[in-house]
């Protein structure tokens, strides 16, 4: 049985993605650090090599699932009033033109289905970058925030990246601090 989901709810479920997105990039990005890089590698077993890894593969997921699956349902063009005009302001945003980020959506859906989803032939895995992918994360987060959803929407839930980022990111410095 499928339920018609409420534009309030789906608007609360993009605003979830964008920040699960923006947790496990904050933890990934600092277990990347080369003072913590040494912890992993300086530790008997694999706990904080998959960990990490885990991070990453969590931001791939939840970034396709608003930018790289146009029938998905938490797709920018599904959610947002106006699309072509979200699109071009995305693309502003980002400094990219559309051929551009059609490129950055293929190196995370390359990693998502031949080394997520599915470990393929592909001897290399090319994890991808996630400068633009952050920054398209934000705007589409800011964008529902200040643009798509009505006061009440969001109660609850986080308003500003930013600040939870940092949140993040000063967590994952002390777990990796206490550890050493």
């Amino acid at each position: 049985m499928t339920t018609t989901m409420s534009r309030r709810d789906r608007l609360r479920r993009v605003v979830i993605l964008c920040r699960n997105f923006a947790v496990n990039l904050a933890y990934y990005r600092v277990g990347r650090r080369p003072e913590h890089l040494a912890l992993q590698q300086r530790q008997r077993g694999n706990f904080w090599r998959a960990t990490n890894g885990n991070f990453i593969d969590s931001c791939v997921l939840e970034w396709c699932k608003l930018f790289a699956d146009p029938k998905g349902k938490h797709h920018w063009g599904k959610i947002v009033s106006d699309p072509a005009n979200f699109e071009t302001q995305l693309l502003n945003h980002l400094a990219i033109d559309g051929a551009a980020f059609q490129k950055e959506i293929e190196v995370m859906r390359q990693y998502r289905d031949k080394f997520l989803a599915h470990l393929d032939s592909d001897e290399v895995m090319n994890i991808p970058a996630l400068d633009i992918a952050k920054k398209a994360v934000w705007f589409y987060h800011a964008f529902i925030v200040q643009r798509e959803a009505q006061p009440g929407d969001l109660v609850g839930l986080p308003t500003d990246l930013d600040a939870g980022y940092a949140q993040c990111e000063d967590e994952a410095r002390l777990i990796y601090e206490h550890n050493a």
